[in-house]
């Protein structure tokens, strides 16, 4: 849910969005500072990683965070940065979304539609191994299996995909 707090003398305001990256996915946000937190749901120069879902509640915390009036955005992975660093993350999510679910339509096995989604516009972004695991969740999420994840074979496609790109 929500929670409202005085820290001191300043307002902060709590805010549930997972899951998404995690179950327990919380922003905080400081309005007089024009600050948030938003622990693990920006990485900022990284690619995320999507281990709960479903990835529309992520959009929406996206969405939320841009709909506040900041000035510093302060993430869980990455450099503090501003609204760029949320309209980037957004971007990811949606653009991932949506070629997985092209790859999952024509039947494509997980890793052949990790390997195969174009990341030219990401690829200054480290961990781009995450993939496979986004793609994972997202056939899950896809199929409506609520299912918890297998973490060792998810990290294992990691490494399979790192060794790949990096052979």
């Amino acid at each position: 849910g929500e929670m409202n707090l005085k820290v001191g003398d300043k307002d902060v305001n709590l805010k549930q969005v997972g899951p998404a990256h995690t179950h327990g996915d919380v922003l905080v946000h400081v309005p007089a500072d024009r600050t948030v937190f938003t622990g693990d749901i920006l990485f900022i120069e990284g690619h995320p990683i999507l281990w709960a879902g479903p990835i529309q509640n992520w959009i929406e915390a996206c969405d939320h965070m841009l709909e506040l009036d900041l000035e510093t955005v302060v993430p869980g992975h990455g450099p503090i940065t501003d609204t760029r660093g949320i309209k980037a993350m957004r971007g990811y999510l949606v653009y991932i979304h949506d070629e997985a679910r092209k790859r999952y339509e024509a039947g494509m096995e997980i890793m052949e539609a990790a390997r195969d989604i174009n990341f030219s516009d990401y690829d200054s972004w480290g961990d781009g191994e995450r993939i496979a695991v986004n793609v994972a969740s997202l056939y899950r999420e896809f199929s409506g299996d609520t299912s918890e994840p297998d973490v060792v074979a998810l990290f294992g496609l990691m490494a399979q995909l790192h060794k790949d790109r990096h052979a």
